[in-house]
């Protein structure tokens, strides 16, 4: 949820006095807090090593300011524009929620945002699983030599990726990278194959998918 505040915990004095904008309205020295962040977890527990950080269009992620007491935060001063603010913690899934912060007259217009951090319940391993399994072969059998395979995403203008061999013909392209993709397999005297993969991915890691290659001998 997002709402507008004005509570008076989310200015800061600075040194110095008043200062007159062109129009004549008198701006204090205070600086203002861009959002006030109130962090729950769905489960109740303790989320005190909470990390809470902002980013500021695009730009690296900053640490906030935590408040007095549990669940309390401050994410930049008189930083405008669009934000990215965004909780971690042990045992929970990453949250992140984008707002836009108004340019005021002197201070930027504070806003609100309620962060709720959902138990993690899967447990998740650190291997890295391959995006997927291409098989090449010669179409009538024959040993292939100078075997190459890559991969790229469909339609990005990216140099292609090389694979890895695993031996026995197969070749583990991409780790942990999921979407549509493009697996391109060649071999000497033969004629190279293209084809397209969409691969998924659940809570840890994508799901690999499998291709198969039969390259025809090259036109004598």
């Amino acid at each position: 949820m997002l709402r507008s505040i004005a509570f008076l915990s989310l200015f800061v004095s600075l040194p110095g006095c008043v200062f007159v904008l062109g129009g004549g309205k008198a701006c204090d020295t205070s600086a203002a807090s861009s959002v006030a962040v109130t962090l729950s977890a769905d489960d109740g527990g303790d989320i005190a090593d909470a990390v809470v950080t902002f980013s500021v269009e695009g730009g690296p992620f900053q640490p906030c300011d935590a408040f007095p007491g549990d669940g309390e935060y401050s994410c930049g001063w008189e930083a405008a524009g669009n934000l990215v603010v965004r909780a971690e913690a042990v045992g929970y899934a990453t949250v992140e929620e984008a707002v836009f912060i108004e340019q005021g007259e002197c201070h930027v217009i504070p806003q609100h945002v309620d962060l709720l951090l959902l138990a993690d319940g899967v447990d998740c391993t650190a291997e890295e699983v391959p995006s997927v399994i291409a098989t090449v072969a010669g179409s009538s059998g024959e040993a292939l030599s100078d075997v190459a395979v890559s991969w790229g995403y469909r339609d990005a203008e990216m140099a292609p990726q090389p694979c890895d061999e695993r031996g026995d013909g197969e070749w583990a392209c991409g780790a942990e990278v999921a979407g549509d993709l493009e697996i391109y397999a060649e071999a000497g005297g033969h004629a190279g194959e293209m084809v397209g993969v969409h691969v998924e991915a659940d809570e840890c890691h994508v799901i690999t998918e499998h291709v198969a290659f039969e390259l025809d001998w090259l036109p004598d």
